[in-house]
């Protein structure tokens, strides 16, 4: 529990964090849980050294943003010409909050979300009202005028995702040909559409273009690093060299610029030369992009589709088809403590950041900060099987209140990252993760904030914005009243189907019933119950049971974590009716983060749990 008394004027701080919910493979399960465990160690060093709960939460989120694995920032689905837009929203303790909507070439969303939020606060001329929301090429230029880097098209798209988009390229070609026969239902199909006739517009459907023909024709450099490189905060201004031209020459540029990789400055450097008399005449200087393969299975794509990921990259390394997984990939430094309600304890290893599971100290001076992009995997681990699990150490039917025993694996995991991917290779079990990923936090002041990220849907349509982006569907925050003896106050994110969440506004909606203590009954009336009915009745009732959801199409599927802080303590809540949710808390009083995969039972079914923490009451 929390000692109130070690910190004066203020509350012990915490942090909570996910990956998003769908289904995540055994595979991969601690790739996703070691994604979690970095991005709380991360965000709870800001808030031990007196940070606030949105510095909190944009670290955390950033953490996930900069793995592949996640559906966020970098390796995120790719829209339909093959570029990534991202959606990002963040709101602190006030409900005031910053958003952007499928932004291009952009690293970090959730920074700039952050950016627009304290855009927000700032007085403008002539009474005009700042906005907290920008979308697309406008939140592009804000991040280029706030002085964030604008990268390459490419450089956001991994080779995962860029496999993904390829044989969903072809998936669509497949659909389309058998439909063909219904042209006039099928004259809105999506088409990319002529941009005006000013001249940047130009310039940026050129570049779009050229990303589209190079992802085609598969002129892009799959031996760059699997992660992008650090944030500009975190290197030293001296070893990067795009900094003057940052300052100098990009600023006499007519579009936006971006980063001098060879690619890339060669063909804007090809389009400036020829810019003033031939705009319309472009040529690939690779030539024609090579034809796409027919697929052969279901062209039909849907929010909860199984799709490629970093399980799949070291299938064709391993000696035999025989040494399959027998058991989970070790998690070290994922474990509970005494307090914990919903995850077994585990054993303690030590960390490659310096931290210790078994004598860490707790103070700020002996931890690190996890790195942003993942470690080279050792040479040996493209050829190194897991150990197989012992017969008495498997789990028939994991529950959403224990995590998976790790303790019998003693080898270092593989983590093989091949750049290119063969779908012949690809193991049985795949991650889908459907969405976004979020934090909340609470910092030493006793106020809460959170934020949300997501990469967004694949094959999506160019412009599609997100729930990460709108507030009170991706993300909600119910703030504390002053008149409130309980001192409450709640804050939700959510994850899975956005359209569905966005008709049904969920991320506000559950924190209105944790908030409150009430579930909707029979009659449209609402009736005082705990707060773990009030989560469930609220995804079973007021978003799978809401007529929209009922009457459409695609899957209603959702996963909300709710935090709600009172004067006796810090409640955390979660729900999902995915497979799977990839969760991690952590308090300042803690060691090292509490991570769980919740698993659900299929079919639809509501899978819960949560974790009470309570402060210690004076003598």
């Amino acid at each position: 529990m929390f000692n109130r008394n070690r910190r004066n004027g203020g509350d012990i701080s915490a942090i909570f964090v996910h990956a998003g919910a769908g289904y995540h493979s055994v595979q991969n399960e601690s790739i996703h849980l070691q994604a979690c465990n970095d991005a709380a160690k991360a965000a709870m060093m800001i808030l031990r050294n007196g940070g606030t709960s949105v510095d909190a939460v944009e670290m955390a989120v950033k953490i996930l943003e900069d793995r592949e694995i996640t559906n966020a920032g970098y390796g995120s689905n790719l829209a339909m010409d093959g570029v990534v837009e991202c959606d990002a929203s963040i709101v602190d303790h006030y409900g005031r909050s910053g958003a952007v909507g499928a932004v291009a070439q952009v690293k970090n969303p959730i920074s700039l979300a952050r950016l627009v939020l304290e855009h927000t606060t700032k007085t403008l001329s002539l009474r005009r009202v700042p906005p907290n929301l920008l979308v697309s090429q406008g939140a592009t230029d804000f991040a280029f005028e706030q002085g964030m880097p604008v990268l390459p098209h490419d450089a956001l798209v991994s080779p995962a995702a860029r496999e993904r988009w390829l044989r969903w390229k072809s998936d669509l070609k497949y659909a389309e040909r058998k439909v063909k026969c219904d042209t006039r239902e099928n004259s809105t199909a999506y088409k990319i559409k002529e941009p005006s006739s000013k001249f940047e517009d130009q310039i940026r459907k050129k570049q779009r273009d050229q990303h589209t023909k190079a992802m085609l024709g598969g002129a892009q450099d799959d031996n760059r690093s699997i992660s992008p490189t650090l944030s500009d905060a975190w290197k030293d201004p001296a070893s990067s060299p795009s900094t003057s031209a940052t300052d100098s020459s990009w600023k006499t540029q007519t579009s936006p610029p971006t980063p001098q990789s060879w690619q890339s400055w060669q063909s804007w450097q090809s389009e400036k030369s020829e810019q003033s008399d031939s705009i319309h005449d472009f040529t690939d200087p690779r030539g024609p992009p090579r034809s796409i393969h027919e697929p052969s299975k279901s062209a039909y794509i849907t929010s909860i589709q199984k799709v490629t990921t970093l399980a799949n990259c070291g299938a064709s390394y391993r000696s035999t088809e025989d040494q399959a997984l027998g058991g989970d990939l070790p998690m070290s430094d994922i474990g509970d403590t005494e307090e914990t309600t919903w995850a077994a304890s585990l054993p303690r290893h030590s960390w490659g950041d310096g931290s210790s599971g078994g004598g860490s100290s707790a103070s700020s001076d002996t931890m690190q900060l996890p790195s942003l992009t993942p470690s080279p995997p050792p040479p040996d681990a493209l050829e190194k099987p897991l150990p197989e699990t012992p017969p008495e150490k498997q789990e028939e039917s994991p529950t959403p209140f224990a995590s998976t025993p790790l303790g019998h694996v003693t080898d270092s995991p593989p983590f093989p990252l091949a750049p290119r991917i063969s779908p012949q290779s690809a193991p049985h079990e795949e991650d889908s993760i459907t969405d976004t990923v979020g934090a909340i936090a609470i910092d030493s002041f006793g106020n809460i904030a959170c934020g949300a990220s997501s990469g967004g849907i694949g094959m999506k349509y160019r412009g599609r914005v997100g729930p990460a982006a709108l507030v009170g569907v991706g993300a909600a925050v119910v703030p504390l009243d002053p008149d409130d003896k309980q001192m409450k106050c709640v804050a939700t994110v959510t994850s899975g189907t956005g359209e569905h969440m966005a008709t049904t506004m969920a991320a506000t909606v559950c924190a209105e019933r944790l908030y409150h203590g009430v579930k909707r009954v029979p009659g449209g009336t609402f009736e005082p119950t705990d707060d773990d009915s009030a989560i469930k009745v609220m995804i079973d009732t007021d978003f799978m049971g809401h007529p929209s959801v009922k009457h459409s199409n695609s899957a209603g599927a959702i996963g909300i974590l709710g935090v709600k802080k009172t004067r006796d303590g810090v409640h955390l809540y979660f729900a999902h009716n995915t497979d799977s949710f990839a969760i991690a808390s952590m308090h300042s009083d803690e060691s090292k983060p509490v991570c769980t995969m919740s698993r659900s039972t299929g079919s639809g079914s509501i899978a819960q749990g949560g974790r009470a923490m309570r402060y210690r009451k004076k003598k």
